[in-house]
């Protein structure tokens, strides 16, 4: 992805500036973006309450799992390889999930 700092935004989009006195003033360049890939986002409020309600649905413990996993250590059936093991802790560090 690259960032292009020559775009500029709509007039009715413009960041708006302090100046030294504090207060702000609004740019008028027009929009000229020709030849560049363009994004609109829009918010439905309606889309994101649905998803509001069913992430608040959503366990934020898998219980199941871990009393499946707990259950496994303690019998001494859990077994992990070592590429297992070194995949989890890069990921770990890196905040990715690795091969």
């Amino acid at each position: 992805m690259r960032v292009d700092a020559s775009l500029s935004f709509p007039d009715n989009l413009q960041p708006e500036k302090v100046g030294s006195s504090g207060s702000s003033a609004q740019q008028s360049r027009p929009a000229t973006v020709s030849g560049q890939d363009q994004a609109q986002l829009s918010v439905d409020n309606d889309t994101i309450q649905q998803l509001k309600t069913q992430l608040s649905q959503v366990p934020e413990v898998r219980q199941d799992r871990v009393d499946a996993l707990r259950q496994a250590v303690s019998a001494g059936s859990y077994q992990v390889s070592d590429q297992q093991l070194s995949n989890a802790i890069a990921s770990d560090m890196l905040g990715r999930v690795i091969g």
